[in-house]
């Protein structure tokens, strides 16, 4: 095991998944980690958005899960980095502390590439399309950083499951095209209701 970001997720999210026979933690919104072994990260999306990012040549790498771009309104591209919000469910803090992370670690900004996913169009019920925004932000972001984005599955309706292992830089997907319920929207207007005062149809893709 060779976990870095030990205070990023809860002790409980750490498991041995028996299909990819590796150590696996599982992110939930708000979350982030950072690992250098063979671990695996692993998330399931409807609105929110996550970014993969990883060191090409240490092979040090991590994942974030955030459901807003920023907790400042009407915050532009420029201002992104003059702006400390106070919890990692919002992109911009999140894709700080992760990118810092994998640089303490031993990573080096000049060599990481990032992959991003989610940012679907979750709650059809009102006029504000909270993905589109996370997908929004996140792609302004990794531009202004200067981070080369090599893969991406982005908007839709549908949400999605990532499993992500830094160590090789595979993404394994998929896509949560029938639920029997609500419960990933249900979950995600929970979380961002909190910030604010599943069966699957589709085989694996690989990214």
């Amino acid at each position: 095991m060779a976990r870095i970001s030990d205070v990023s997720v809860r002790d409980e999210s750490l498991y041995w998944d028996h299909r990819f026979q590796r150590h696996t933690i599982k992110l939930l919104p708000g979350d982030f980690d950072v690992v250098s072994g063979e671990e695996m990260l692993v998330t399931v999306l409807g609105s929110c958005v996550a970014a993969c990012i990883r060191d090409t040549k240490s092979s040090v790498g991590g994942m974030n899960h955030f459901l807003l771009p920023t907790e400042k309104k009407n915050i532009n591209a420029q201002n992104w980095h003059d702006y400390e919000s106070e919890a990692t469910r919002y992109g911009d803090l999140a894709m700080e502390q992760l990118i810092n992370k994998i640089i303490s670690a031993g990573g080096k900004r000049e060599n990481l590439e990032a992959k991003i996913f989610g940012g679907a169009r979750m709650f059809t019920s009102t006029l504000s399309d909270i993905g589109a925004q996370n997908i929004a932000f996140v792609n302004e972001y990794l531009k202004t950083e200067k981070i080369k984005v090599v893969k991406k599955d982005i908007a839709g309706t549908n949400a999605r499951k990532v499993y992500y292992i830094p160590s090789t830089g595979k993404v394994y997907l998929k896509r949560i095209t029938r639920t029997n319920n609500n419960t990933i929207e249900i979950r995600e207007q929970e979380y961002l209701d909190e910030a604010k005062h599943a069966r699957t149809s589709a085989d694996i893709s690989f990214f």
